[in-house]
C-alpha cells in the first residue's frame, strides 16, 4: 500500500463545519486543496508537490464522502 493510499485509508470524513471553512473559496481547485488538506492533515505544499496519481487517490476518497 502506498503511503497515498495509507492517507486516503485514514482521511476523516468532512464535517459541516469543514464544507462551511471553504464555502468562500471561489476556485474549486484550491478548494478542494483546502478541503482534502483539511481532512488529512496534510499541507497545501505536500499536496502541490504529489504526482496527478498520488493526488487522484486522495481525490477519489473525497468524492466518495461527498456523493
Amino acid at each position: 500500500m502506498s503511503r497515498f493510499e495509507e492517507i486516503a485509508e485514514n482521511m476523516r470524513e468532512p464535517k459541516m463545519k469543514d464544507i462551511r471553512a471553504v464555502s468562500n473559496i471561489k476556485n474549486n481547485e484550491e478548494k478542494e486543496i483546502k478541503l482534502i488538506s483539511n481532512l488529512t492533515g496534510l499541507s497545501a505544499d505536500e499536496l502541490d508537490d504529489a504526482t496527478f496519481k498520488e493526488y487522484k487517490i486522495l481525490q477519489d476518497q473525497l468524492t466518495s464522502f461527498l456523493s
